[in-house]
């Protein structure tokens, strides 16, 4: 071989070592950073190429999901294009576990079989059941090398993935914040020369007028000031339980003051609240349907029936739809407008609980085996969530069926929530809690009803922590013996004279203290309680 020849082989052999040891580096870039490339000839060209994402080694991961449309399967992946590019990006193979019924029973299964999902979508509560049993991975370490997807969400939202100081997932689907408010027949406040309520003493003022005093004009004795609600199991709701937040306390609720737990069941304020919701039951100033009014159809109905003056309601009942509904069952649309809560005695002015994460994804133990495996998981949640290019997609759909751009802004299409294009919803977890997109109001008004709704959410950073004793064995009778006192209250069935003696029992019968020894000490571990 002559030299020149051999000089030829020597080059391209140590051009194709260079290479090989490059493939087998196994590094590259995080999941949504494209990878830096020097231009050719360059210094730094010539003494590192970075691989592209799609060098990597190919890892299965399997996705444990309920879905958000249980009456649409899922498309075949050669029809998903969203898959295909989570799959590009990241590759990765997916595989999805698709669980609409019966969801945790059919994930317990899994689990006891050794099929342990390696993604996995839950609730808070069954996470750390998961977790104690030994089948979820803590994420710190893996989360450290995404710190795009942890400056996504909030220090609240992060807080609420821990558990005993460890992070056992990601944050999953948002929940909506500030759904309800108070709407109120400004029609009927006109008619009576009356202002909009600010305090709750003007409140059930207005209440009173609107029963007594014919603000619709019919001569008949057929209106009524507030429309409220019970559960099956006799637990206040439909509206009635926000009438307690005004006085700073909510039935069931725990909380932190000063550093110091504060149950509400028992606190002095929730015996205010009991007082007033029970002046506005015996004076009649409530729907009479209150004590069956306990499924959101019949809520709804009502106030399309137009007979209630105030109700406590979703932010979105003034849109086109429910204003025909209201044509069809009152014979007109009344002028329903939000009002801000009124101030209770000491100035509160809540009107709900501030969501909780408790949508959560977990990596399985069983993936965490492989911490390459278990990085390329957390990295693939990372583009899903903040990924500008595929969020649109997951979020609304496909662009130009669910939506288009309109000077540069998406909106939807009438296609929106088309039956054929229904699987896309199962992507849509990704979907923020205040979407604009998802929110588009077809009432324009509709966005300044929730932006006045969300300025009133109590924080909600205790009471979803705390998990039941499973040794406790009077959860369930103290819980009972609660909720039927605090019903009997309201009523008159039972008069407020009785309230220390219902404390003592609390006390003394269910051991309040021991249940509150056991809160204390669960939230000291989550660092909430000093």
């Amino acid at each position: 071989m002559s030299p020149k020849k051999f000089g030829v082989l020597v080059s391209l052999l140590l051009l194709a070592s260079s290479a090989l040891a490059a493939c087998s580096s196994g590094s590259g870039k995080p999941s949504g950073s494209a990878a830096t490339v020097a231009p050719s000839g360059s210094a730094a060209a010539s003494a590192s190429v970075q691989p592209k994402e799609t060098e990597r080694k190919k890892i299965k991961i399997s996705i444990f999901n309920p879905g958000l449309r249980p009456d649409a399967p899922h498309v075949p992946k050669e029809k998903d294009p969203i898959m295909q590019m989570i799959e590009k990006k990241l590759n990765v193979d997916i595989e999805l576990i698709f669980a609409p019924e019966q969801t945790e029973a059919k994930l317990n299964a899994l689990i006891a079989s050794g099929d342990t999902p390696d993604l996995i979508s839950t609730t808070r509560g069954s996470a750390i059941k998961y977790y104690e049993q030994g089948s979820i991975a803590t994420l710190d370490d893996y989360l450290k090398k995404t710190p795009t997807l942890m400056n996504y969400y909030s220090k609240d939202r992060w807080l609420q993935m821990t558990y005993k100081g460890k992070t056992i997932g990601v944050p999953n689907i948002e929940d909506v914040t500030g759904k309800n408010g108070y709407w109120i027949r400004n029609d009927w406040l006109q008619k009576l020369n009356l202002k909009p309520p600010t305090t709750t003493g003007e409140l059930l003022n207005v209440m009173k007028a609107f029963t007594l005093n014919d603000p619709d004009g019919n001569g008949k004795n057929d209106t009524y000031g507030f429309i409220g609600g019970l559960t099956k199991d006799g637990l206040f709701a439909l509206g009635l339980d926000k009438l307690f937040w005004l006085f700073g306390v909510y039935p069931g609720m725990v909380d932190v003051q000063n550093n110091q737990i504060v149950f509400h069941n028992t606190d002095p304020r929730m015996k205010e609240a009991l007082a007033y919701v029970n002046t506005i039951i015996s004076e009649k100033y409530i729907d009479p349907d209150w004590v069956t009014d306990n499924i959101f159809s019949t809520h709804d109905d009502k106030m399309f029936q137009g007979k209630s003056g105030i109700i406590i309601h979703d932010w979105r009942r003034m849109e086109p739809a429910y204003q025909e509904k209201m044509k069809q069952m009152g014979g007109s649309v009344p002028d329903w407008v939000t009002i801000d809560p009124p101030k209770g005695p000491r100035g509160d002015q809540w009107l709900d609980l501030d969501v909780f994460q408790s949508n959560i994804w977990s990596v399985s133990k069983k993936a965490a085996a492989d911490p390459e495996k278990a990085q390329r998981i957390v990295e693939m949640l990372e583009y899903m969530y903040t990924d500008k290019d595929i969020y649109p997609l997951m979020a609304w759909g496909i662009k130009d069926i669910g939506w288009k751009e309109v000077n540069g802004k998406p909106v939807q299409t009438d296609k929106f929530d088309a039956q054929e294009i229904w699987w896309v919803k199962h992507w849509a977890f990704v979907r923020r809690g205040d979407d604009p997109v998802y929110f588009a109001a077809t009432n324009p008004k509709t966005l300044e009803y929730w932006s006045l709704n969300k300025k009133y959410m109590h924080p909600n950073n205790v009471k979803p922590f705390l998990v039941p004793d499973p040794n406790d064995t009077l959860t369930a009778d103290r819980d009972k013996y609660m909720n039927e006192m605090l019903l009997k209250f309201v009523t008159g069935k039972e008069p407020l004279a009785n309230w220390d003696s219902y404390v003592k029992t609390l006390q003394d019968k269910f051991k309040l203290d021991g249940l509150l020894a056991n809160y204390a000490r669960q939230l000291k571990e989550q660092g909430i309680l000093k």
